[in-house]
């Protein structure tokens, strides 16, 4: 009887461990873009970031210079990278961001 109540009391304990290990306080949403990636670019007291798109070849694709401050904390300004990273892949006419995964000769 008193193994069992130990028992439940650690099933209990274990329990509670997991269920607060499995709920952080603010959740770790992170949209990745498909293909390519951003960085960007802030320099302090000044205003305006400059955002730079490479292709998954780490070739820069295009620079662009945005008007405000972007937080890329926030997740719908990850977004809207990611978004714009898209468009900026699509124009590209070069299709070097196309990864090659083997050469033939």
């Amino acid at each position: 009887m008193v193994t069992l109540n130990v028992m439940l009391a650690a099933m209990l304990m274990v329990a509670g461990m997991q269920y607060t290990m499995k709920s952080p306080k603010r959740p770790l949403r992170q949209p990745y873009p498909a293909t390519g990636f951003w960085v960007t670019e802030s320099k302090p007291g000044k205003t305006g970031t400059i955002v730079r798109y490479y292709a998954n070849s780490n070739r820069l694709v295009s620079t662009v210079a945005e008007p405000a401050n972007l937080d890329i904390t926030k997740l719908s300004v990850r977004r809207y990278l990611n978004k714009k990273l898209a468009g900026e892949l699509s124009r590209d006419t070069t299709k070097a961001s196309i990864q090659k995964l083997y050469e033939t000769n």
